[in-house]
C-alpha cells in the first residue's frame, strides 16, 4: 500500500512543498509538487522532484567509513567515536582548542539543527575556529545586517507583489529561485510586475532572462560603482527624499563618497553608457515605488559588503525603504540572532594573516590553507560541505586538507573532500529527520513556518548531525548541550514561535506542519530599529571597504583592453556540488562545465565551439572545453562551479563526468578577501584563455 506524505524540499530557499509517495518497504515511489501547499501552491523545480534518487542512491554513505592508505573501509560507530575522540583530545592537549575547526556547508542552511550542532560542538571544546560556506556566497549580507540592524539575519526584501519598479543585481531567479528573497515561481512573480504596468531591470554581465524585463549587461564586479553613480545622479538631478535623508546621520559623508563616482566616470568602468546609467538612476527615482534585490553575482565580488550597504542607502534616500512597494520587513516565526561583536574598529581582529572582522563568528575560508599550513588548524570537522570544490585553492587546498591530523566529514556522500577524510560519517536526508524552515525566516515574500517530520526510518546506520556531534563530544568528555534526549528544535525556536501563538510541538500536531504568518505592515520597522537620524552615512566598520573600492576603481581604469573576467554560471541542473551524483541531471545537461565565451572574444582569440582551452591566472590553471555563448557580453567568460570529481570514487556518476574545479582559479590567502565580511572573491576574476 502507498502512503502519501506532505513535506518540503530542502535544496534552496524557496522550500517548495512536495508530496512523497512511500510504499510498504519504505521505498520512494513518486515525488511531486504539493498543489495544496498554502504558499508554494504546486510549484517545484526539476531538481527537488528528483530527491528520491538521492535518498536511494547506492553511492550514499550508509555506515561509518574509515580512511586507510588504499581508500575507505566500513567501520562501526563505536570505532569511529573512540578514534575521533582520542585524536581530538590529543590535538587539544598539544596544540590547544582552536586547533579543532569546523566547516558548515550550504545544505546545513536547510537543516535546522546541523549548523548549530557543529558550532556548539567545537565551542564545547573551547574552539573559536569556525568556517562556513557563507564566506563563499553571502557573508557580505550577514556583515551588513550586523552593521545596520544588529543581526546578520535581518534583511528587508523587495516587495515584489506591490512594487512598480525593481532592479535585481547579480541574480538569476529562473535558476536559483531567489536567495534572501524566498518565493515560489519567481519568474511568474516578476512577470506580474510588468503585467500591472511596472518594470523589471536585471543588472548582470550575462543576458540571463529571455522573457521578463530588461538586462543591463555591465562588466563583472562593477555593481558597487553603478549603485554609487545612481545615488549621486539622483541627488544631483532629482534630489533625495527629505525624510529618507534625515534618517542618515552624516549624510554629507555619504554624498561626498558617491560624488567620486558620477555616471560619466563610471560608464567606461562598468562597460555601459553614461545615458544608460542615468536612465537606471532616474527610473528608480521617478517610479511611484521602487525596490531592489542583490544576490551572489555581486556578493562574490570584491566589493560585496559595500555594494549591499549602498543598495540600502539608495532605497532610504529615495524613500523606498520600509515602504509598501519598496523594500519591506517580512514577518518571521523565529528570532534573529543578535550580533555580539559590535561594528566599530574593535570588532576587527589582528591575526598572523591580516586584519579582518569575523562575520557570524566565522573566519575567512580564503585563509584556511594558510591556517592549516601554519599549524593553527590541525583537525577539521565538515558538516554538509565540500570545501575542496566550494572554496578557492584547488590543488593547494587538497594538499592542506590531506596534511591535517584529523579530517572528519559528516555527509550523505563520500564527496571530493570526503575522499581525503580519516572518517566519513553517514548523515540522514530530509526524508529521515525532522526540520523547521528557520533559515528563510524574515526573507519570505509570503511568510510562513513549516515543520516537517521524518517520513521513513534512516537507511543503514545514517544518523542526524546533531546526534553524531553530541555522541563524539560525550565520548571525548566534553560538555554536551544538546544530547539526543533533548528537544533541540524546540529549545532553539520555541521562544520566538510563542509570540505567534505557536511552538514546535503545536506545529508537529498540525496535519501539514504549516502556519502562515500575518505579514508586517510597512512603515514601522525603521522607527523601531533606527530612530530618526541614526543610520550612519560613514560607518567606521566600512572604512576598509571604501578604501578598497577606490583602489579597485583605479585598477579597473588601468586594465589593458580585451581583459577577460571569469564569472560563475548557474544552471537548472546543478546546485553547487550537491547534485553531482544524480544521473538524470547529468544526462539533462550537467555532464560537464564548459568555459562559456562571448563570440567576439572567441573570434579574437581564435577559439571555436568545442575547442579545448586552457584557462589560467596567478592563482591557478584549469583545462576546459569552449562553448560560444551569445548571452555573454564581451570581456566575460563563465563556468559553473561544483565540478571537479575526477578523484571522487565515492560518487560514480560524478566521477564519470567530473568536469573542472573552476575555483582553482579563485584568489586565496592574505589580502584576497573582503576584511569587512570575510567574503572570498569567486566572480570577476581576471583570467587568460588560450587554445589548449
Amino acid at each position: 500500500m502507498t502512503t502519501r506524505h506532505r513535506t518540503y524540499c530542502r535544496l534552496c530557499e524557496a522550500g517548495c512543498g512536495i508530496v512523497v509517495d512511500i510504499d510498504d518497504n519504505e521505498q520512494v515511489e513518486r515525488v511531486r509538487a504539493d498543489a495544496e501547499h498554502p504558499v508554494t501552491a504546486g510549484f517545484a523545480c526539476n531538481k527537488g522532484l528528483l530527491c528520491g534518487e538521492i535518498h536511494h542512491d547506492p553511492d550514499r554513505v550508509d555506515h561509518p567509513q574509515r580512511g586507510i592508505a588504499s581508500g575507505h573501509i566500513t567501520a562501526s560507530w563505536d570505532d569511529a567515536y573512540d578514534d575521533i575522540a582520542e585524536r581530538v583530545n590529543a590535538i587539544i592537549a598539544e596544540h590547544g582548542p582552536d586547533a579543532i575547526a569546523g566547516y558548515i556547508g550550504n545544505p546545513a542552511a536547510f537543516n535546522a539543527t546541523a549548523g548549530p550542532a557543529l558550532a556548539l560542538f567545537i565551542a564545547m571544546f573551547g574552539s573559536t575556529s569556525l568556517f562556513t560556506t557563507g564566506s563563499q556566497d553571502c557573508s557580505n549580507k550577514f556583515a551588513i545586517g550586523e552593521l545596520l540592524w544588529g543581526s546578520s539575519q535581518i534583511h528587508l526584501i523587495a516587495d515584489v507583489d506591490h512594487t512598480d519598479h525593481i532592479v535585481l543585481f547579480g541574480t538569476n531567479p529562473r535558476v536559483s529561485k531567489g536567495s534572501f528573497l524566498a518565493m515560489p515561481d519567481p519568474i511568474g512573480r516578476l512577470a506580474a510586475i510588468e503585467s500591472r504596468g511596472g518594470s523589471v531591470r536585471f543588472v548582470d554581465p550575462r543576458r540571463i532572462e529571455p522573457n521578463v524585463g530588461e538586462v543591463i549587461q555591465i562588466r563583472p564586479d562593477t555593481d558597487v560603482y553603478l549603485i554609487a553613480a545612481m545615488i549621486h545622479e539622483i541627488g544631483q538631478r532629482r534630489g533625495f527624499d527629505p525624510e529618507g535623508a534625515a534618517r542618515i546621520a552624516d549624510v554629507d559623508a555619504l554624498i561626498d563618497f558617491v560624488a567620486q563616482f558620477p555616471a560619466g566616470r563610471v560608464a567606461p568602468i562598468a562597460g555601459i553608457s553614461e545615458d544608460e546609467i542615468l536612465r537606471l538612476a532616474l527610473e528608480f527615482a521617478d517610479a511611484p515605488t521602487a525596490s531592489a534585490h542583490m544576490s551572489t553575482g555581486v556578493n562574490m565580488g570584491r566589493n560585496g559588503a559595500l555594494a549591499y550597504w549602498l543598495m540600502h542607502m539608495l532605497l532610504v534616500l529615495t524613500g523606498n525603504f520600509d515602504r509598501r512597494g519598496g523594500n519591506i520587513a517580512s514577518a518571521r516565526g523565529t528570532d534573529p540572532a543578535p550580533d555580539s561583536r559590535g561594528t566599530g574598529a574593535d570588532s576587527f581582529i589582528e591575526s598572523p594573516w591580516g586584519t579582518y572582522r569575523p562575520t557570524v563568528s566565522s573566519h575567512p575560508c580564503a585563509l584556511l590553507i594558510d591556517m592549516i599550513r601554519d599549524g593553527a588548524v590541525k583537525a577539521l570537522f565538515v558538516a554538509a560541505g565540500n570545501p575542496i570544490l566550494s572554496m578557492g585553492g584547488g590543488p593547494e587546498l587538497a594538499d592542506a586538507l590531506a596534511s591535517l591530523d584529523l579530517l572528519v566529514t559528516v555527509d550523505m556522500y563520500r564527496n571530493a573532500t570526503g575522499e581525503l577524510a580519516d572518517w566519513v560519517l553517514p548523515a540522514t536526508d530530509w526524508f529521515e529527520r525532522e526540520d523547521l524552515n528557520t533559515f528563510v525566516q524574515g526573507t519570505q515574500v509570503t511568510p510562513y513556518v513549516q515543520w516537517a517530520g521524518p517520513i521513513v526510518a534512516p537507511i543503514g546506520e545514517r544518523r542526524t548531525e546533531r546526534q553524531i556531534f553530541a555522541d563524539i563530544a560525550e565520548r571525548a568528555g566534553a560538555p554536551v548541550m544538546f544530547g539526543n534526549e533533548v528537544d533541540m528544535l524546540a529549545i532553539i525556536n520555541d521562544a520566538a514561535l510563542n509570540r505567534h501563538g505557536l511552538s514546535v510541538e503545536s506545529l508537529r500536531s498540525l496535519p501539514d506542519g504549516i502556519a502562515v504568518l500575518t505579514q508586517i505592515e510597512p512603515g514601522r520597522f525603521l522607527d523601531t530599529m533606527r530612530p530618526q537620524g541614526s543610520l550612519d552615512g560613514a560607518p567606521e566598520m566600512l572604512e576598509p571597504a571604501r578604501s578598497r573600492a577606490i583602489q579597485f576603481f583605479a585598477e579597473l581604469h588601468d586594465e589593458p583592453a580585451h581583459s577577460l573576467k571569469l564569472i560563475t554560471r548557474r544552471t537548472s541542473h546543478t546546485i553547487n556540488s550537491a547534485l553531482q551524483n544524480v544521473e538524470r541531471l547529468k544526462a539533462r545537461g550537467a555532464a560537464n562545465n564548459p568555459l562559456y565565451i562571448a563570440p567576439i572574444d572567441a573570434q579574437r582569440l581564435g577559439i571555436v565551439d568545442g575547442m579545448p582551452v586552457h584557462v589560467s591566472n596567478r592563482w591557478g590553471a584549469v583545462d576546459s572545453i569552449a562553448h560560444i555563448d551569445d548571452t555573454l557580453r564581451d570581456g566575460v567568460v563563465a563556468m559553473t562551479h561544483g565540478f571537479g570529481n575526477a578523484n571522487t570514487t565515492g560518487m560514480r556518476h560524478a566521477q564519470q563526468h567530473p568536469g573542472t574545479n573552476v575555483n582553482a582559479l579563485a584568489p586565496v590567502g592574505p589580502g584576497s578577501f573582503d576584511p569587512v565580511s570575510t567574503m572570498s572573491q569567486l566572480t570577476g576574476i581576471p583570467v587568460t584563455v588560450t587554445p589548449a
